[in-house]
């Protein structure tokens, strides 16, 4: 139990680093599972496995209890990993994160353990210190525990703007490992997923109107498509800075944001300040349930949902492209934001287009691509190029609406995608198959 415990308390400090070399040597998704999983924990799985044994002998008298005696320490053993199992998953990790589990353990172990050697001396109270190592344990795992400024807190992000450059803060929810990070007035939250930080949203703390990755400038080529764009709704939250951007520039304009991940939502109003509005609304839930329960329509509607690195399945399927398709307002559109350069990449262009007539692609160049698709046929190029040169006029947007719309890109060749459907849809799997190699860190 001693050896056991005291790998687990630095653990931590080290993880990391041999997930990263694995990551780096296995491309199968399923076999560099399967050694991480390995590595990390069969040295203390091994030795805190062979306590149950030694627990029994400490615990039996005579032969004649060996029976019940053994029956109570596995029974006590399958309840601790079924209590274990569920209170883990479903609220310690979301209260305190996978690191304060794993130290708490450790701490826990190492003291039980060391309470065991000192009762073996006095064989009468071995009974009791079992007892008591058994209660610690779980007590320490219990107890470990309208413009854009007037929608920022200016005030927040200028403290915050006065902070030396590095990690704000990490938070660990039950969808999400968020790092939020400061590089001069660069503000960034990212997830991390197999030791890579995937940036879902970029802040300027200086200019409350920038927008500064690219991805997120070209997701506002969509506001050309609607006839009039007078409600938007957005699945995925991020940093809000589409959001912000939006309201700002269209002050008439209703937004309503669903964010499934309470700790997104928490880390964008606490760090990139944004603040609700009687026009945007920061709503919790997932954004297919709400399509759904929701029978409201939308001008256009914006699916920029990541879970990790990975676009939720449920969110990629030909039946949430219906479902899309039924809540758009007949002159409405729709954007997505998918990864580009895999084969999940080209199977959602095959998913899209048996569902939309239209399917405009314009990639960010950053490995991102912004698929705008509309109920109906959109209008002709020359349409939007003039409808997008009216709107520039109007509202001012920072990044000019019309040079936007330049970077369409329809020439894609999707013959190796595949239709997904709710019965089949390997999103993790599609995604690790790219057509280039390319990781980012």
């Amino acid at each position: 139990m001693l050896i056991g415990s005291v790998y687990l308390l630095f653990l931590p400090l080290f993880s990391e680093a041999v997930l990263e070399s694995l990551l780096a040597n296995f491309d199968d998704i399923r076999t560099g599972s399967l050694a991480s999983a390995f590595a990390i924990m069969f040295f203390p799985v091994t030795f805190l496995g062979m306590y149950s044994p030694f627990a029994i002998r400490l615990l039996l008298r005579t032969t004649h209890g060996s029976g019940t005696v053994s029956g109570m320490v596995y029974g006590i053993s399958t309840f601790g990993s079924i209590v274990g199992t569920l209170g883990t998953t479903f609220w310690l990790i979301p209260l305190i994160g996978t690191r304060a589990i794993t130290i708490s353990l450790g701490a826990a172990g190492v003291l039980a353990g060391l309470l065991l050697v000192v009762s073996t001396r006095h064989r009468r109270t071995a009974a009791s210190a079992l007892i008591s190592a058994f209660l610690i344990t779980g007590l320490a795992v219990t107890a470990a525990p309208t413009h854009a400024k007037d929608l920022l807190d200016e005030a927040a992000r200028g403290d915050l703007l006065k902070r030396r450059d590095g990690q704000i803060a990490h938070v660990e929810t039950e969808y999400n490992d968020i790092f939020v990070t400061k590089r001069g007035p660069i503000l960034s939250m990212s997830f991390s997923l197999k030791g890579w930080d995937i940036t879902q949203s970029l802040t300027n703390l200086r200019d409350p109107d920038d927008l500064p990755l690219k991805i997120a400038q070209t997701m506002t080529t969509a506001i050309v498509y609607p006839e009039e764009p007078k409600k938007v709704l957005m699945i995925g939250l991020g940093g809000g800075t589409i959001s912000t951007y939006l309201g700002h520039y269209m002050p008439e304009t209703v937004i309503d944001v669903v964010e499934i991940d309470p700790g997104v939502t928490a880390a964008a109003k606490k760090y990139f300040g944004i603040r609700e509005s009687a026009r945007i609304r920061y709503l919790a839930g997932d954004g297919r349930v709400f399509l759904n329960r929701n029978k409201q329509l939308y001008d256009l509607i914006v699916i920029d949902a990541f879970h990790g690195g990975y676009i939720p399945f449920h969110l990629l399927t030909r039946e949430f492209y219906d479902l899309v398709k039924l809540r758009l307002t007949p002159g409405g559109a729709a954007i997505f934001n998918i990864h580009e350069g895999t084969l999940l990449h080209l199977s959602a262009i095959v998913t899209l287009r048996a569902v939309f007539p239209t399917v405009h692609l314009y990639p960010s160049g950053e490995g991102e691509v912004a698929v705008v698709v509309t109920p109906r046929p959109a209008p002709s190029q020359e349409a939007l190029a003039e409808r997008a040169a009216k709107m520039q006029e109007r509202f001012g947007f920072r990044f000019a609406l019309p040079k936007l719309l330049l970077a369409r890109q329809d020439n894609l060749d999707v013959s190796k995608g595949v239709m997904l459907t709710d019965d089949f849809a390997p999103v993790n799997l599609y995604d690790a198959i790219r057509q280039t190699r390319r990781r980012k860190k």
